[in-house]
């Protein structure tokens, strides 16, 4: 198997070939990978980025590379709501996977009256409530202002920490910040140690509404420049904290620990 593509709604990415080794981020459903080997009903596979990781075998689907490259290339749209429900061609709910996740790219045509025909590598007919998804314009990010950004990411406020999260169920924070960017067509790496290289920087007293902010090991989304939106596993999940001593919510530790913020959205 070289190719291959996830079949579940959601698979998690461990770092070494066992459940217990430490999830290193999650993988949608539809998602294409290379396959660079096998080991005890565990697969080590690629993603485009050539970010990797290991996967239960059971989840992949083989797939040609002619499909692999089709994938890769054809997805025209993104679930937008917190999950929507799958259904057959008869617009009954589905069996697996049942339903997606939001930040799940998919290609799709037009379908019954309110519905998206998803386009799926094995080809069945797989119909989503066309207002659970939004189109997305492959090479071009969608014109976005940062408070936009900010108010998407407001969305999942509450929302559990989860060491490599990537969706409602629970987020890390450079999976927060990838999935709200993903949202936009914006690509953004995975980990906070790359993602930190993206854009350009800015001074902390130009800090506007939409910037990346990065911490020590950590990174989120300013709102203005006294505050910001962001998951932490010592803040509870997603939350909005202040890094000025004296507001509600401050973080001494943020505040200490900023390194510097990027601009990706002029």
């Amino acid at each position: 198997m070289r190719y291959a593509w996830v079949t579940t709604n959601l698979l998690d990415l461990w770092v070494q070939p066992r459940f217990e080794s430490g999830r290193a981020s999650q993988l949608f459903f539809g998602k294409a990978l290379k396959v660079e080997k096998e080991q005890k009903g565990f697969c080590r596979v690629c993603q485009a980025d050539g970010y990797a990781g290991w996967v239960d075998a059971r989840f992949l689907m083989p797939m040609s590379q002619t499909v692999y490259k089709q994938c890769l290339a054809n997805s025209n749209a993104i679930v937008v709501a917190s999950t929507a429900r799958l259904y057959d061609r008869r617009g009954r709910q589905t069996v697996s996977p049942h339903l997606l996740y939001y930040g799940t790219r998919l290609r799709v045509k037009a379908g019954p009256a309110g519905f998206a025909r998803i386009v799926m590598p094995d080809n069945r007919g797989v119909l989503v409530k066309a207002g659970n998804i939004m189109p997305i314009n492959r090479g071009k990010a969608n014109p976005v202002a940062g408070s936009r950004l900010v108010t998407e990411a407001k969305r999942f406020l509450g929302v559990p920490y989860l060491w490599g999260g990537i969706t409602v169920t629970g987020f890390d924070c450079s999976g927060l910040v990838r999935t709200v960017f993903s949202r936009f067509g914006i690509y953004m790496p995975r980990d906070t140690k790359d993602q930190i290289t993206m854009g350009e920087r800015v001074e902390r007293d130009c800090i506007k509404t939409g910037d990346l902010l990065f911490f020590r090991r950590h990174v989120g989304l300013a709102v203005g420049q006294t505050h910001l939106v962001h998951t932490s596993r010592g803040g509870g999940g997603v939350r909005i904290n202040a890094l000025v001593p004296g507001l509600p919510d401050y973080r001494e530790d943020l505040d200490r620990d900023f390194v510097q913020a990027r601009r990706m959205i002029t």
